[in-house]
């Protein structure tokens, strides 16, 4: 898959995945065929602010995994204080930040506290809004010596059904290819659980608008949904998230490259690798918390146990 001037090894990407996606599990991600990996969402107005647990969440240590910067953004003044920042960085006390390859926009977390700072899926129909922060995306690119190969945005399909309804992400896809080089886009509008059927019927006007590639996210938890994603609604390519969680595996069998779930040897030898990578790149505590728990249970399933304990917690992200 090609987006901008990335040559993609895979059409599954990671998706940027709050308290999940730090290098070490970006690594094991990757290797297992993931053609794209993304850092978990980036507050725009932190990283601005200089706030060090923002700053830290941007751990592109790894310079051979392809990974790039998801932010969150109001505005575009917000958005190039943030991208001059990361060029102010990398410059100076973050050197790994020129192993990013790509940033992207989410519009798409439906988070309330996102949503009522006037962010995320709250500017979907404020396509003027929109265009004006997809063009400093476009002209910071162009500038910028971090070797960025793409700009790109995810979106819902609304803030809410109404939105769903008047299809205000049309625009946005007309939008995306004048001025960027892909578009994600999750079958849902903001309001809806992931337990809510995905619209993937929208996809057939977006996928005839769109020069650029779409890449479809929702509910892709097996190779099945995948390549419906891609077979049957034109998708270019999936971001997978909950599968993710549930099975980094997943990569492997969309791949063609084995069996979606790992054998016990596997597994004991991914997770003592993780820990070790991950002790040694610092990652913070709730990443050690939550990875412990996903290869716990991952276990269980593997031993033919019911996995145990509480639910994983829940993620705005992972809708």
């Amino acid at each position: 898959m090609r987006l901008g001037a990335l040559e993609l090894a895979s059409a599954y990407l990671l998706s940027p995945l709050e308290s999940v996606s730090d290098a070490a599990f970006r690594r094991l991600c990757w290797s297992l065929g993931a053609g794209f990996t993304w850092t978990e969402m980036i507050r725009a107005r932190g990283l601005v602010r200089n706030n060090k647990s923002t700053i830290d969440l941007i751990d592109s240590f790894d310079a051979d995994v392809p990974t790039g910067v998801q932010l969150m953004v109001a505005n575009e003044k917000e958005l190039a204080e943030a991208l001059a920042k990361l060029d102010a960085l990398a410059a100076s006390t973050h050197p790994h930040f020129r192993n990013l390859r790509a940033v992207d926009l989410n519009f798409g977390c439906p988070s309330p506290e996102v949503i009522r700072v006037g962010a995320g899926p709250a500017l979907l129909k404020r396509h003027h809004k929109l265009r004006a922060i997809f063009e400093v995306l476009q002209a910071w690119k162009k500038t910028t010596a971090l070797p960025i190969g793409a700009v790109t945005a995810k979106i819902r399909l609304g803030l809410n059904r109404a939105e769903l309804d008047q299809q205000v992400f049309l625009p946005i896809v007309e939008l995306a290819n004048e001025l960027l080089d892909g578009l994600t886009v999750h079958a849902r509008h903001a309001r809806e659980e992931s337990t809510t059927p995905a619209h993937w019927e929208a996809f057939a006007e977006i996928r005839r608008r769109a020069t650029v590639p779409i890449i479809g996210n929702g509910d892709v938890v097996s190779i099945e949904a995948a390549r419906r994603v891609m077979e049957g609604f034109g998708c270019d390519g999936v971001m997978v998230a909950r599968g993710a969680i549930r099975s980094p595996w997943i990569f492997r069998e969309l791949t063609g490259r084995g069996a979606g779930l790992p054998t016990v040897a596997e597994l004991d030898a991914a997770q003592n690798e993780w820990t070790r990578r991950a002790t040694e790149l610092g990652s913070k505590p709730k990443y050690f918390e939550w990875h412990a728990e996903g290869f716990r249970r991952l276990r269980a399933r593997l031993s033919g146990a019911a996995a145990s304990g509480p639910e994983l917690p829940s993620n705005e992200h992972m809708r």
